[in-house]
């Protein structure tokens, strides 16, 4: 009998656009790396950001013309790995569409978790995962933690699940990146030359020719997740 070896993966993940007003789209993301190989992608990073400079936070609001030829670097060698060791998902929800009252308690926490479980569920299988997302201020302390539980209804491989300041973690910091351009793309395409010309070296990193694009279920290496929640109405 074929002995079956668990994989082993970090999720980094982050948000975009929950609380902004002005975007009718919401995003979460998710950057699944393989646990191996997070110490090297760490190293290379650092590397990465030496040689051109760049010191701070990663985020994607901070996006200037000059951070561009990191970016470029960053994510040609992130995106140069197969897509069963990393891979980028996220779920794309139109505001609109989204009944709190009805389905939500009138909780908007209590919502966003809930695409957290749409987006997360969609990619676990029966390997080990390690979950690590940006510390999100909830009146409902308890959120990360019964996003796991329920998580755990799905796979027996949450082996860690925890919300972290996005600054102590780079790898988030990249999730919010990735995040921020998705919704960009969707929520206002006419405005920022920076951010213009950092979605395209993202999207000719995986080559596409933009990030305005849906996916199959079956799409791994950049998976964007467009909920219909209409469907159920």
């Amino acid at each position: 009998m074929t002995e079956i070896t668990q994989k082993k993966f970090n999720i980094y993940c982050d948000e975009s656009s929950i609380d902004n007003p002005k975007s009718t789209m919401m995003v979460i993301g998710a950057l699944f790396i393989e646990r191996t190989l997070v110490p090297e992608i760490r190293e290379k990073i650092k590397e990465i950001r030496k040689k051109h400079g760049v010191n701070g936070e990663l985020k994607w609001v901070k996006t200037s013309t000059k951070v561009l030829p990191f970016y470029k670097e960053l994510f040609q060698y992130l995106f140069s790995f197969d897509s069963s060791k990393v891979t980028f998902r996220c779920i794309v929800v139109d505001k609109s569409q989204v009944d709190y009252e009805k389905y939500h308690q009138q909780d908007k926490d209590l919502a966003f978790y809930k695409f957290y479980y749409q987006l997360l569920k969609r990619r676990l299988k029966d390997d080990m995962y390690y979950i690590f997302l940006d510390f999100r201020p909830s009146k409902n302390k308890n959120s990360v933690r019964r996003l796991g539980e329920f998580l755990g209804m799905f796979t027996r491989g949450i082996k860690h699940i925890q919300a972290y300041p996005s600054h102590e973690n780079i790898l988030i910091q990249i999730a919010d990146v990735l995040s921020g351009a998705v919704s960009f793309s969707r929520n206002t395409p006419n405005g920022g030359e920076a951010k213009k010309k950092l979605v395209k070296t993202i999207a000719s990193a995986i080559e596409k020719k933009d990030l305005n694009f849906k996916s199959s279920f079956w799409e791994n290496k950049f998976n964007i997740f467009c909920i219909d929640l209409g469907k159920r109405n």
